[in-house]
């Protein structure tokens, strides 16, 4: 995914914090955030930049312990390395942005707990935001073969159940994006209510703007032409293979659909080439374009020109989790298209996109017919979505979270 990058270190001049007993503490707030991070491609990295922007908005001082700069993910030594950071940085509270696997594979995934007593041992406050939950009941061998080697799988579910409660056990305070992945944590690990806080993901408030050398891009055959846009990874759960199905289902209309995105940087899957061979297979080569990853710079051309933007996500009804490529989406007002999963629970609540049920080919090919088509429609949703927008922004998200923040001081 496409990111604006942060800096590293950012702040402003000092100022008073007030504890609960009524005392000062004459240092500006400053937090540690452990995170991917730009030029890493993940939402996690684009999350924290945005996070730790609109945090230095507010005047907290944010460092950011980030992948193949501070700590490598799939060696042991990141929970040193995080540690040495937070010793040398100074800072009271280490926020953590996780997500199952991120510093690597099963084994060093299991050995993030020594780094969260490491911390508590040297007086931390420890803030973790779950970027993604599974419920016990999804925990099947599908889900664990796709981020884990075969073999033993029994004997992961049950490890990755007490892993998520023992982290959870840990930390001082657990961020959730939404009411769902709160309800989980407490029915499925027994977290207690009072441990978390729901604050959503932020949303992007005014799309970024063209670089001047962008106006050259010409990746139009014919500038009548429709154009539905997917951003995002290209992976396995993404639903794309049933967005390529429910294309072939258009008849009549004349509109392209680009695929804006690229692999995941640590995810192994075939997706991408198994969607090539769809494609071809299937004659869609005139209509369905690979754009790959685009630069920041060239981006908001891409999205700007587009009339629909799809989001068929057919994996997330098991993993609880945001969608990173909606925050920078939707401050482009077109139409979207999404599918009933928890990532999308805002808008289907709110009316802001047309929500299908996920793996319905006919029901998404039928919706990107209507949008298409009908001009009512198109409008009536831009402006259910102009409303929603300006309850997630990162602005909210940030003040939220030094509320946080504070309350553990």
């Amino acid at each position: 995914m496409q990111t604006k990058t942060g800096v590293t270190e950012v702040g402003k001049p000092p100022e008073k914090l007030k504890h609960n007993n009524g005392s000062y503490l004459s240092t500006k707030l400053s937090v540690l955030m452990v995170s991917t991070y730009p030029p890493d491609t993940d939402g996690i990295a684009s999350y924290t930049a945005r996070l730790g922007s609109a945090l230095r908005n507010d005047g907290v001082r944010i460092i950011i312990a980030a992948n193949d700069r501070d700590w490598k993910r799939n060696s042991p030594y990141y929970i040193f390395s995080i540690i040495q950071k937070s010793i040398k940085s100074k800072t009271k509270i280490v926020h953590i942005q996780l997500s199952y696997f991120m510093f690597g594979n099963e084994y060093y995934t299991g050995l993030f707990p020594l780094l969260e007593l490491g911390l508590k041992l040297l007086d931390k406050r420890v803030v973790i935001t779950l970027h993604d939950i599974v419920q016990k009941s999804n925990l099947k061998g599908s889900f664990l073969k796709n981020h884990t080697k075969p073999g033993f799988l029994s004997l992961k579910r049950w490890a990755l159940e007490y892993y998520t409660r023992i982290v959870c056990s840990i930390a001082d305070r657990i961020i959730v994006h939404s009411q769902v992945a709160q309800n989980v944590l407490a029915q499925d690990y027994q977290v207690p209510i009072k441990k978390t806080q729901v604050i959503s993901h932020g949303i992007d408030q005014s799309p970024f703007k063209a670089n001047k050398d962008s106006c050259k891009i010409n990746f139009l055959k014919n500038k009548d032409q429709q154009i539905v846009t997917y951003f995002g990874l290209v992976r396995n759960g993404k639903g794309l293979e049933d967005l390529v199905q429910a294309w072939k289902k258009l008849k009549n209309v004349n509109a392209q659909l680009l695929i804006i995105g690229g692999k995941h940087p640590t995810l192994q899957d075939r997706c991408h080439e198994n969607l090539s061979k769809m494609v071809k297979e299937l004659r869609l080569e005139s209509s369905i374009r690979f754009v790959g990853y685009v630069p920041d710079e060239l981006l908001p051309a891409f999205l700007a020109e587009s009339d629909v933007f799809v989001l068929p996500y057919n994996e997330w009804g098991d993993v609880i989790a945001s969608s990173g490529a909606l925050s920078i989406l939707a401050p482009y007002l077109k139409p979207i298209i999404a599918t009933d999963v928890p990532a999308f629970i805002h808008l289907k609540n709110t009316g802001a996109a047309l929500i299908i049920k996920k793996g319905d080919i006919d029901g998404l090919a039928s919706a990107i017919m209507k949008v298409l088509s009908d001009g009512r429609t198109r409008n009536s949703l831009t402006n259910a979505l102009s409303k929603w927008l300006p309850e997630s922004s990162w602005s909210v998200v940030a003040r939220k979270t030094i509320s946080l923040y504070r309350e553990l001081l």
